[in-house]
Parts: structure tokens; sequence; C-alpha cells
């Protein structure tokens, strides 16, 4: 491959977007650089057909609907492409969270929510059919559990033999003793499933503390490492293609997270796109390497919907 093809392709992947989205253009200081910031005013946005899209931080912040994610999906829908609603949240249902976004006015969400509270549960119930699980969650995901065919037990007491797994998710009701029953199963040999490792939540009015920290506090207690189900790890991303249909080169990752969304976009092999409405910020961004790097950087979703619909990264 010519050097200029390789470093183009390099270049065009990162700094386009920081041409779009910076108030002025990066200075490019060699003569390589100087070629591709010439190129750069043609850049094409590619033709996704599919929009995996997170929720928190991107879609809305605790009840506020972000400016732009309606328009986005109907876009989406009004032209023949395909969204889904890929969301780290471990504290609600999909049918809770599509009746979330259906009261906040997102276009038919029913059927389009795949959480990775849903992934966790499939997830034990195919290794421990008919199985014991503490679920260190909010107790409307029982309900996940039981229809998955497992038996939650120990939310009161310690009642009967250990768990086959601790579910570990968001409960903003936790309490010592529910953290100390999921330490004894640990130590006592159930599986260790965290249902992902959001370090913080955005809400309304700033930030809360995310699943995260409470698998690292059950991690630092018990001196295992939690098995991840939601992003960064790739498999929910890959879930969601496969039922969608998608092929990795016509998918794009929309998240606000730069360790979640974007290093799980990358691991499953998809183009990802970052907004800076939720939990990473542009220098982190610019600041950012290897898996942690977006493709392309936005600041909002109108900013991503006037790309995708005029097919350039570049300014009009």
């Amino acid at each position: 491959m010519p050097w200029h093809t390789s470093v183009r392709w390099q270049l065009c992947r990162w700094h386009a977007v920081c041409w779009l989205w910076t108030d002025r253009a990066p200075s490019f200081r060699d003569e390589k650089t100087s070629i591709v910031s010439a190129a750069l005013e043609s850049t094409r946005m590619p033709d996704y057909r599919t929009y995996l899209l997170d929720l928190d931080g991107v879609v809305y912040r605790g009840n506020v609907l972000l400016s732009g994610a309606r328009e986005l999906v109907e876009w989406i829908d009004a032209t023949g492409r395909k969204a889904l609603y890929l969301s780290n949240n471990s504290f609600a249902t999909p049918e809770d969270v599509a009746a979330k976004l259906a009261r906040l006015g997102m276009p038919k969400p029913e059927g389009r929510v795949f959480t990775a509270g849903q992934a966790a549960v499939q997830a034990i119930a195919k290794r421990f059919p008919g199985g014991r699980v503490y679920m260190l969650t909010v107790p409307s995901l029982d309900a996940l559990a039981v229809r998955a065919g497992l038996r939650p037990v120990w939310r009161d007491a310690l009642d009967g033999d250990v768990p086959d797994a601790v579910m570990v998710g968001l409960d903003r009701s936790v309490t010592y003793e529910r953290l100390k029953r999921g330490l004894r199963a640990i130590l006592a040999g159930a599986a260790f499933i965290g249902v992902n490792r959001d370090p913080r939540l955005p809400v309304e009015d700033g930030f809360e503390p995310g699943t995260g920290s409470l698998v690292a506090a059950l991690e630092y207690a018990s001196g295992r490492r939690a098995e991840t189900i939601g992003k960064p790890a790739p498999g929910i991303v890959l879930e969601a293609m496969r039922l969608l249909g998608a092929e990795p080169g016509s998918t794009l990752m929309v998240g606000d997270g730069l360790d979640l969304d974007i290093v799980a976009g990358h691991a499953a092999h998809v183009t990802t796109a970052l907004v800076l409405t939720g939990l990473s910020s542009r220098e982190e961004a610019m600041a950012a390497s290897s898996e942690r790097r977006p493709d392309m950087i936005f600041p909002d979703l109108p900013s991503l919907l006037h790309a995708a619909q005029a097919g350039r990264l570049s300014p009009a």
C-alpha cells in the first residue's frame, strides 16, 4: 500500500471530524499531512444502514430527551434504515425502557430495545438452566430472571444453598447487608456476573454512581474479577447485529462513553461515533488512542443527523 494511501486513511479517520467539529482546522506541519488536509474537504460519511444507539447521555439524560434524538430516529425509519436502542441499562426491563422512550416522545420504541441486563440474564440462564441466582439489582429485574427460567434467591436473607451466580446491576436502594450477601456467595464459588462497568450514570443535573461502582466494590472485597456482559464487552453489540440481520461494515455504534461504547464498537468491528452529551468530553476524545479512539466525533445528535443527511463529514 502506498504511503499516501495509508496516511490518508489514518488521518481522515480521525482528523476529518476534528476539522468539521472544532472552531478551526487542525494545524498540519509537514508535506504529507498537507496533502491529507487538502483532501478532507470532500470526505464523505458512509451510508450506514444500521444505527445502534446508546441511551443514557445519547438519547436522554434522566427524564429529559436530548436534542435531535426524535428527529434522528424518524429519519432512520423514513429512509428504510434500522435502529436499535442498545443500552447498558441494568435497572429496568426492556419493556420499561420502551415505555420510557414512548413517554419522552420517541417513535415506535417497542421491540427495539436491547439491554445489558437482558443479555446478562440470558447468559446466566444458558450457563445454569433453572439455576439459583442472587440478583443484586432492582426488584423489577427479578421478572427477567424468572422469565428466563432462573430462581432469584437471597434477596431478603441467606436462605438455602449458595446461588449458582451473582448478578450485579444498578441498585439505588443497595444496603451493606445486600452487598455482604453478594460477597458471601462470590467467596463460596458463585459465578460473578457484572451487568456493566459504567462508572457513573448521566442524569438531568449531573451524574450518579453507576453499576461499575457496585461491581468494583465486590471485586475489591472478594479478590475476584467479574465477568462483564454489557459494553465494553463486544457480545451485546454482536447480538444486536444478529437480531437485526446487520453487517459490521454498514453499522454505526453511537455512544457517549469512550471506555464503553467506543471500545465495544471497535471490538465488534463496527464504526463508532461519539457524541459529547454524556460521559466523555471533547478533550478526552482528542487524547484517546487505540481502541478508545472514536471514528467520528459530534457535539450532539443534530450534528450527526446533519452529516448523515448530507453524506459528508466536512463543512458544507
